[in-house]
């Protein structure tokens, strides 16, 4: 197995905004065209030769983009693919010497987003990453609702709360994003139990100020004297946000 970490930051840039590649090829000259061409542009890559190892990797490295081999040592690059999916929703670009249709409609059938040949050109496999970074940044945006204090994010089903991430469970979240999307507004106690429970549940209304006695111990300050969810008696519950100054 082989590891390489390459980090270049143009003026300006940071390494927190910096995109990630994962490059998993069994080829080491493969990886280093590859990782030189990602770190003209900025980005930060590693790159390993072991997709057993590349999938170690993955919780901890992260990756915005995953260029994959069709054909590593002793590992098919679409089974890894497909594997991977239960853990990252990065695009992945393949790159491969085999060209038979067949193989592309696999590739891309079973969780790949491009698929580039090999020999390839170094510029037009980077314009193939930018275009999906930037489409998968714009998806991104469009998973965030964004508010004064707090911003859900709908793909981690998490509350960012300053630069915390808080998880919660699915109910909690459901809650929570139906009170944000009328915000400052009275939501009565059946149109949440209504909403995340459905006509058919064997649950009681009273589930509801449980799984938000739940849901205050988690973003409020002080859950017992709750400033963002707060009690309307005999009405329901409201999210307040403050405008900002």
């Amino acid at each position: 197995m082989y590891r390489f970490l390459v980090l270049y930051m143009k003026e300006g840039d940071s390494v927190v905004n910096a995109h990630k590649i994962l490059i998993v090829d069994d080829d080491p000259h493969i990886c280093e065209i590859v990782q030189v061409y990602c770190e003209r542009e900025g980005f930060i890559s590693s790159c390993s030769h072991s997709g057993t190892e590349a999938m170690k990797l993955l919780p901890s490295f992260e990756p915005d983009l995953i260029v994959l081999d069709v054909l590593l040592a002793n590992e098919n690059g679409i089974d890894w693919c497909m594997n991977a999916r239960s853990y990252t929703n990065a695009p992945i670009v393949f790159l491969s010497s085999l060209e038979e249709d067949e193989v592309k409609i696999s590739a891309l059938s079973y969780g790949g987003d491009d698929y580039v040949t090999k020999p390839f050109s170094p510029g037009v496999l980077m314009a193939k990453i930018k275009a999906h970074l930037r489409r998968a940044s714009t998806g991104r945006r469009e998973q965030l609702l964004e508010l004064p204090g707090l911003t859900l994010d709908f793909y981690a089903q998490s509350v960012i709360m300053g630069s915390e991430a808080i998880f919660l469970s699915k109910k909690e979240f459901s809650l929570l994003s139906y009170m944000a999307q009328n915000v400052n507004r009275v939501v009565s106690v059946d149109a949440l139990f209504q909403l995340i429970w459905g006509m058919d549940s064997l649950e009681d209304t009273r589930t509801v100020a449980v799984h938000i006695s739940n849901l205050r111990k988690k973003i409020e300050t002080d859950p017992a004297n709750p400033e963002r969810i707060i009690t309307i008696r005999g009405s329901g519950y409201m999210l307040v946000v403050k405008p900002r100054d």
